[in-house]
């Protein structure tokens, strides 16, 4: 099944004014998205994560025409926000990661131009929410990790810098830190 994508050219004059200001409360939204990513530079997971799983949702909540224009627009510009981030050379994602996701980013851009012809499958905009519900994972993941990792260390430390003792270290961690994100 494919959805129209309609430009502004092509919109019903009736609608007009609904379709300007749904666009205008996600445009303003969806904006901060951008914002957001551009602030933090991916060093704050949650937030980063949070944002990606709000244009996920919108993507997916697009039932029409003029919606699907709103929900591709604004994940574009916050795809565009994570390429420039990727650039920054303060951004903590490791060198590899940064090219895997410029991959992405230019996947997003692609499948958002090619919208931009017409149609877009509805398989291609779930496959775009679930583009960015998967890095909300791993951002969310690579903090845990981080956090599990500090926690370890502590532990070793604490308990004198025991040899053999690294697996025993990382277990009592990672329980700690799963007991502390639950509450």
């Amino acid at each position: 099944m494919a959805t129209k994508r309609k430009t502004a050219a092509s919109a019903a004059p009736a609608s007009a004014a609904a379709v300007i200001a749904a666009e205008t409360s996600t445009e303003t939204l969806a904006e901060s998205w951008a914002d957001i990513i551009l602030r933090t530079n991916f060093a704050a997971a949650e937030q980063d994560s949070a944002v990606l799983l709000q244009a996920a949702s919108v993507l997916l909540e697009a039932d029409t025409p003029e919606k699907v224009n709103v929900a591709l627009d604004q994940n574009l510009k916050l795809w565009i926000a994570i390429k420039a981030v990727l650039l920054n050379d303060d951004c903590p994602i490791e060198p590899e990661a940064k090219a895997n996701l410029r991959n992405l980013a230019q996947y997003v851009v692609s499948t958002t131009m090619l919208a931009t012809q017409g149609e877009i499958e509805t398989s291609k905009l779930v496959s775009l929410a679930r583009l960015n519900m998967t890095m909300a994972e791993g951002l969310l993941s690579g903090q845990r990790n981080g956090l599990i990792q500090e926690r370890a260390y502590q532990i070793w430390q604490e308990e004198g810098c025991p040899e053999g003792r690294e697996q025993e270290h990382w277990l009592r961690a990672e329980a700690e830190v799963a007991g502390a994100l639950k509450s």
